[in-house]
């Protein structure tokens, strides 16, 4: 799921995580294994968001999809896996 400048905002200020721009030069090959979402870089590696509820507006609820993992605990390295639930956004109502 490509997320909205709203959406993406709230990832990055809850999260710390910085998007993977549409311009690095990696991007086709995310897109071809994982498909057309807004991919997230943290510490614990590479991630994609989707909306919880069938309502993908601005202020779904939001999960986090670790999708690969830094290799040895380098940052240098992605290893693909299976998907693995990472963080939840609540709706932003429900955000303290």
């Amino acid at each position: 799921m490509r997320l909205s400048e709203l959406q993406t905002q709230r990832v990055q200020e809850h999260t710390g995580a910085s998007v993977v721009p549409d311009d690095n030069p990696s991007m086709p090959l995310l897109k071809q294994n994982f498909g057309d979402h807004t991919f997230f870089l943290d510490n614990e590696g590479l991630h994609v968001w989707e909306a919880v509820d069938d309502d993908p507006s601005d202020g779904a609820k939001l999960v986090g999809v670790r999708i690969a993992s830094w290799s040895e605990g380098e940052d240098k390295a992605l290893v693909p896996h299976d998907p693995a639930p990472s963080h939840v956004l609540e709706a932003p109502d429900a955000e303290s």
